[in-house]
Formats: C-alpha cells, sequence, structure tokens
C-alpha cells in the first residue's frame, strides 16, 4: 500500500501535470492522444522524473526532443500501479476524458430544454433576447428560472404612470432591489426593455448611464431620483413657457441647490439666469470655494462621475446653444470625463485649467495605479493627450485644489467677458 502511495505522490510531479494537461487537450480536441509529445512543453518545469520513469539514460535525454506516448504508457503498464494512459490523465487533471464533440452536444441539449422551459414560461424571452443573451442567460443561471418569471410578471404589468424603480421591483417581488442594475434580475429587465424599446437605434453620443435610463423612462421606470441629482448654481428654467419660480427665486438669491432628477425632467428648457456660459466643476471643495470668488457665474457640481441628472441638465442647456466649460482633477477619470463631454458636445464645450501648466504646478504624490494608467490610452483630444503622456511618464495625478489659481485666471478671460 505505502508504495503504491508513493508511486502516485511520483506521478502528481509538475512535469507529469502538464503531460497529464497536454493528452487530455489532445484527447478533447482529436479522439487521441497522438503519437509523440515534444520535450518543449516541458521548459518551465524540470522533466528529470520523466527520464527516469522512461528509464532513458542522460546522455539519450540529452539528444531526444520528443517522447513517444507509446512508450510512456508501456512504462504506466510496467509500473506499480499498472495503469493505463487514460487513467493516468485522469489522475494528473483530476477530471474525467471527454470529447468536444460530446461536451457540445450535451450543451446543445441543454440549451434546447432551457430554451423550451423559458418558452413555457413566457415566448417572448426567446423571441427578444439572440442566443448569445440567452446563451450567456444559461451559463449564468442553469436551471433557476425564478428570475426569468418575475421579469415576465413584471414586463405584463408596467407602470402607466412615472413610477420609481425599487417601488416597482417591491409590487411585483416583495423585494426593492431586485431590479438593481447589479443584479440579474434589473439585468434581464433592462435587456427585455431595450428588446421592445421603440427606439430605432442607440444614439452614439449618448453615455451608457444616459442609455440605460432613457430606456427606462420610455417605460414610465424611473430610478432612486432624489439621490440622484445634480448641485446648481446660477440657472434658471421654465414649464410650458412659464419660468419656474422656485428656480427663478434660486437664481436671484444666489442659491446653490441640489437638484434631483424628476425636477430636472420636469422643466422643458433651463439656461444661465445671466448670460449664456457655465461652468462644470468636478471637485465639490473646488465648487464651493468658487461660489464664494464668482458668485455671479452659473456652475454645475458633478461631484465625480457624471449621474443621469447631471447628463439631463447637461443635454437640456445645450438645447439653448449655452457654451460648457469643463474642469476636472487632472487624473484618467478628470481626462477621460473632458474627452467624453468634447465628443458628445464638440462646438460647445471648452475646458478650464486642464492644461500641461495646470498638470505641472498641481501634482501630487499621489500614484496612479496600473489600470489608471491603462485609461489614458483612450484619450485622443489633442491638449488633453499632452497631459496623458505626461501622465503615463510620471504615474502621478494633479488635484484642482493644487492649480485653483489658473483655474480662476481662465474664469476671468474665458468666462467673464
Amino acid at each position: 500500500m505505502d508504495n503504491l502511495i508513493e508511486a502516485k505522490k511520483f506521478l502528481n510531479q509538475p512535469v507529469f501535470r502538464k503531460l497529464g494537461q497536454e493528452l487530455a487537450r489532445r484527447y478533447y480536441s482529436k479522439g487521441s492522444f497522438g503519437l509523440s509529445v515534444g520535450r518543449q512543453l516541458f521548459r518551465n518545469e524540470s522533466d528529470e522524473a520523466l527520464r527516469q520513469f522512461l528509464g532513458i539514460t542522460e546522455w539519450e535525454w540529452k539528444s531526444r526532443k520528443a517522447i513517444s506516448v507509446e512508450s510512456f504508457e508501456r512504462a504506466l503498464k510496467n509500473s506499480l500501479l499498472e495503469w493505463s494512459l487514460a487513467e493516468f490523465v485522469v489522475f494528473t487533471t483530476e477530471k474525467p476524458l471527454q470529447l468536444k464533440s460530446d461536451v457540445e452536444e450535451k450543451k446543445r441539449v441543454l440549451y434546447a430544454k432551457f430554451v423550451t422551459r423559458l418558452n413555457q414560461i413566457d415566448p417572448l424571452f426567446s423571441e427578444k433576447l439572440n442566443v448569445k443573451q440567452l446563451t450567456q442567460w444559461h451559463e449564468d443561471l442553469g436551471g433557476d428560472f425564478e428570475i426569468f418569471e418575475a421579469v415576465s410578471k413584471a414586463l405584463k404589468q408596467l407602470p402607466k404612470e412615472w413610477t420609481r424603480l425599487p417601488f416597482f421591483a417591491y409590487q411585483q417581488t416583495g423585494d426593492a432591489h431586485f431590479f438593481d442594475e447589479t443584479k440579474n434580475g434589473g439585468r434581464l429587465l433592462l435587456q427585455m426593455l431595450t428588446a421592445l424599446s421603440r427606439r430605432m437605434e442607440n444614439d452614439k453620443k449618448l453615455s451608457v448611464v444616459e442609455e440605460k435610463n432613457i430606456i427606462l423612462n420610455e417605460f414610465q421606470l424611473l430610478r432612486d431620483d432624489i439621490h440622484n441629482f445634480v448641485s446648481v448654481h446660477g440657472l434658471v428654467a421654465e414649464k410650458n413657457n412659464i419660468i419656474s419660480q422656485m428656480w427663478l427665486n434660486a437664481w436671484s438669491e444666489g442659491v446653490t441647490w441640489n437638484v434631483p432628477l424628476k425636477e430636472i425632467l420636469r422643466m422643458d428648457s433651463i439656461y444661465p439666469g445671466q448670460g449664456n456660459k457655465v461652468l462644470i466643476i468636478e471637485n465639490s471643495a473646488v465648487y464651493s470655494v468658487l461660489l464664494e470668488l464668482v458668485p455671479e457665474i452659473a456652475i454645475i457640481c458633478s461631484s465625480g462621475q457624471f449621474t443621469y441628472a447631471v447628463w439631463q441638465l447637461l443635454r437640456k442647456l445645450s438645447e439653448n446653444n449655452v457654451k460648457l466649460y469643463y474642469s476636472g482633477d487632472l487624473d484618467p477619470e478628470g481626462l477621460l470625463m473632458a474627452e467624453k463631454l468634447i465628443e458628445m458636445f464638440p462646438d460647445q464645450v471648452q475646458t478650464i485649467g486642464m492644461s500641461l501648466e495646470s498638470y505641472q504646478v498641481g501634482q501630487q504624490l499621489s500614484k496612479l495605479l496600473p489600470q489608471q494608467l491603462k485609461q489614458l490610452q483612450k484619450i485622443n483630444s489633442n491638449e488633453l493627450k499632452l497631459i496623458a503622456k505626461k501622465m503615463e511618464i510620471s504615474h502621478i495625478k494633479a488635484y484642482q485644489e493644487g492649480y485653483l489659481e489658473i483655474i480662476l485666471a481662465e474664469i476671468n478671460e474665458k468666462m467673464q467677458n
């Protein structure tokens, strides 16, 4: 018994596991183990144990470029274990031998059963979802059809008036978070609503956030709009050609306030109370400082990545041909946001304080992560690309607080004339 244990331990060395994996791969693809295996397969492992097992001298081994599969199987049968080649492969890979054709046939059968069950729940799924989507759901959920049943029920009871998504989810499932976008229920509902949408094609100038919300809005669904807001200063708005008293009072009294998404969607037109220029600030601390230093200009605070509320506000401003000036931190995220704005509103957007001079003045010791540096390759705008190239070399970001004087100087130059 001890000898058998030792024999198995010997064949569990890296060189044998690598050989077993290669033989399993061949069997899966072609149904056979082949005639020989090149020794280059073991370039990252010592193959001394394999030489010993085959009983080949060191001198002969040096001249060998490949090993015979037949001779290896013979050595297995003559060993204490008396294994076949198939038994060796199963042992080293810890998996049963499989043919690709058998695996694919099994997948086809299971997929067909999956689609049949879906059609019993609601044929709309197989009508509206493409094969790639259905295959992915089959892989993700397998035989769990609870989510499909819940989404089918929800699609039959879509609201007739504005309803917040968490409330709708609670009505349909008893779980307010069932249709959150990070959960399978939310993903499936959004896929189905996208397929059912009357929109002919996606607008390439829309952000991903906007695309998702526009689809939901088409079916009278709102995300948690109270927490989807944007901080504004110096803007007024109209509904049915009548200026909103709330917006007007906030502007005339110099008040900054957080406008929820629903209020933005309710307004037909939004524009500065004075002039036709708006400053978009990424950093909330800098936003607060600028409210005191330049209270006469209209300012929006995005607080980092743009929410749907921010995008909708910018859309309404752009419809009034308002000039948009963006100032963000000089890090990959800030550059990408500036790039996105320029791409979406090419005739209306300029940057404030986002220059090589600002980067050199405001550099901090905060190092960029490898995944952040990778994002810099997406920057195409000429001036922003210069900063991105410097950032790729230095691996350092710059915060707006560090070049606030430059921001103020450019505000005076570009916005106050």
